[in-house]
């Protein structure tokens, strides 16, 4: 691979789904023997694209249409030839955690704003995604998240993937109201994305102010102690929704079994209008308090 490589030309090989070569700039043969290197079977994306890091080589891996058919485009290039990507996270678009700790650390040119506002968005149920509808549901919901932040922000502010379902969001110059309305707007964008995709994809997102006198480490922990907060009174919520729940329910068997009681000792039909009647208005009150949850 390094003969090739070094001489600052980008490898280039189109396989289909199944793994057979349909094009290479290096010949068959030769590409097979690179694909086996890079253990590019272990990385294949679902859909989009994936970039990762072989010896001193950066491998980048996008899923592509052709004539109707489904292929992976593969390239491999020198790591200085891919700089970009660096600081790329390749699923959302949006900044990396390593682009962000360049940022905070001055080794950028691009300065952190003397007044500026952090967001920090969290997924709650993105555990609950994978679990119950699988890894690419939850894929799914991280590209969601990562289109509806990039529609609802300006050019000069940065967002971030800082990791796994938690991203960054630096606004300058962005009074308070201002970042309320960011905020609403990410989650309508995410709502209307995720209804349109199927998915229901809830968000936890706080905001932390500064000013020249504050350090960025001291407005990340205001951020981190809001994001605790907000996420423990979702619990405490939950917890009483649950509580109602099972106390309608008890409610609801109760009702059934009188009304059951009534329809064996008294049959007639004004008894047997009266029990389905309720029984309508008792499934009401189960959808009604069921969205209540949600």
């Amino acid at each position: 691979m390094e003969e090739f490589v070094k001489t600052g030309k980008t490898v280039c090989i189109l396989i289909n789904k199944q793994g057979g070569i349909y094009y290479s700039n290096i010949g068959k043969d030769v590409a097979e023997k690179y694909l086996e290197d890079i253990h590019i079977f272990d990385h294949l994306p679902a859909d989009g694209t994936v970039s990762y890091n072989v010896g001193y080589y950066t491998v980048t891996a996008d899923t592509v249409d052709l004539d109707e058919a489904h292929y992976y485009l593969i390239l491999i290039q020198p790591q200085g030839n891919l700089y970009k990507y660096a600081y790329r996270d390749s699923f959302t678009g949006l900044y990396n955690r390593n682009y962000w700790e360049q940022l905070i650390s001055g080794v950028l040119h691009r300065p952190i704003p003397k007044r500026f506002t952090l967001i920090v968005i969290d997924v709650d149920n993105l555990k609950s995604l994978n679990d119950n509808r699988g890894h690419l549901a939850g894929d799914k919901a991280i590209r969601i998240i990562g289109q509806s932040i990039r529609e609802s922000i300006r050019k000069q502010d940065i967002a971030i993937r800082y990791g796994g379902d938690e991203f960054f969001i630096l606004l300058a110059n962005t009074k308070k109201a201002i970042v309320e309305k960011v905020i609403n707007r990410i989650k309508e964008n995410i709502r209307k994305r995720g209804k349109k995709e199927n998915i229901y994809i809830e968000i936890s997102a706080v905001a932390a102010c500064s000013d020249c006198t504050c350090e960025i480490g001291k407005i990340i922990a205001i951020a981190d102690s809001k994001m605790y907060k907000e996420k423990a009174g979702k619990k405490v919520k939950a917890r009483q929704i649950t509580d109602e729940l099972l106390e309608l329910k008890q409610k609801i068997e109760t009702v059934r079994d009188e009304l059951k009681n009534k329809v064996i000792w008294k049959p007639n039909r004004s008894v047997d209008k009266e029990l389905m009647e309720v029984n309508i208005k008792l499934e009401n009150l189960i959808k009604k308090h069921s969205k209540d949850a949600q």
